[in-house]
């Protein structure tokens, strides 16, 4: 398995994009992000989209050189259309709006029509946080998970992230599908040859199976917690989807990409930062000291387990599988760009 360094490969990713119509701060962009939630440990999300992403390109679904416009804004809510370009792009300029206002005037409401693919959303709330803010984030998507007790693709996988800034840390970090695994998990278990466990997807004929490519062959996958889960997805379908006016996943005017939601609060607007802060400390601090269940070495919090990862891969570059390694190569090849260690 490849081990590419970060700058490396981030450098690759960028000529890329650049190569395929994207001006060089948003190749960077998009590139950057990508290879944060590699870093993550979060795969699913990372370089291996870079082959898709490309695809996109070339059939004219993501305009590359397209960059976000405001159709309607308040005080403290705006309203972006994407113009069909990356969605990182998209994404980070309404996380920035929603930050500014919520500095202002205590919160910002900001959503995205016309937008790509975003990525992981859990770097948007932490960008938030970074500013001292509370981040929450959600996004609808294609449908290919079904309601619950259903057979049919119906929702999206309809992320949701949450991140609070921790006072000597690293931000908290909520970043979850409401299904049960995020469907580029399952890409990556299928690049590996890897089984996955039973109560991921169904099969075309709805029956659970534990080979990746079931889904690939016409199958589902379910949402998480049952009900719960399936509650929660169609929340995000309405806030995300139908309220950015970028429909649901069910319609079928729905375009792709995501529609999406995000709300930054600022704590100072209800009580003293340093207080409500040093709170956080103190409930992370607790959660943290529980003792832990036979079995568990230490209870954590939101965020502890992408901690390792990042500093293993910062530390020895990331890894990556071999099938998606294949893929970046030959997306660059059609572009023209060939991968040098000298990047």
């Amino acid at each position: 398995m490849p081990h590419i360094p970060i700058s490396q490969l981030t450098a690759f990713g960028a000529r890329i994009f650049e190569a395929a119509g994207a001006p060089p701060e948003i190749a960077r962009q998009v590139s950057a992000s990508l290879v944060k939630a590699d870093t993550y440990g979060v795969y699913s999300h990372g370089i291996g989209l870079l082959a898709s992403y490309v695809v996109s390109i070339q059939r004219g679904v993501i305009q590359p050189a397209a960059q976000p416009v405001s159709v309607k804004e308040s005080a403290v809510t705006a309203l972006l259309d994407g113009q069909r370009g990356f969605g990182q792009t998209t994404a980070i300029r309404a996380i920035r709006v929603a930050g500014e206002k919520a500095h202002a005037n205590g919160f910002g409401i900001v959503c995205a029509v016309n937008t790509n693919h975003v990525g992981r959303i859990g770097e948007y709330t932490e960008m938030a946080a970074e500013a001292g803010l509370i981040g929450i984030v959600v996004v609808n998507a294609s449908r290919i998970v079904a309601p619950h007790g259903g057979l049919a693709r119906q929702l999206g996988t309809n992320p949701i992230a949450f991140s609070v800034p921790v006072p000597g840390g690293r931000p908290l970090l909520v970043d979850f599908a409401t299904s049960v695994v995020a469907a580029n998990k399952l890409r990556v278990a299928r690049n590996k040859g890897a089984k996955i466990p039973y109560g991921w997807v169904l099969d075309s004929e709805g029956a659970p199976s534990d080979d990746p490519n079931a889904f690939f062959n016409g199958g589902t996958l379910l949402t998480f917690g049952g009900h719960k889960g399936y509650g929660l997805s169609v929340m995000i379908e309405i806030l995300a989807g139908l309220l950015s006016g970028s429909g649901s996943a069910i319609f079928d005017e729905f375009r792709g990409g995501n529609g999406v939601f995000m709300l930054a609060l600022a704590p100072h607007f209800f009580r003293p930062s340093e207080a409500f802060l040093a709170d956080v400390r103190r409930l992370i601090d607790a959660l943290r000291a529980t003792p832990p269940r036979d079995g568990v070495e230490s209870v954590l919090v939101p965020g502890d387990p992408e901690a390792p990862a990042e500093a293993r891969q910062m530390r020895d570059g990331i890894d990556v599988d071999a099938v998606t390694w294949q893929t970046v190569i030959d997306a660059g090849r059609t572009v023209g760009v060939e991968y040098a260690a000298s990047y």
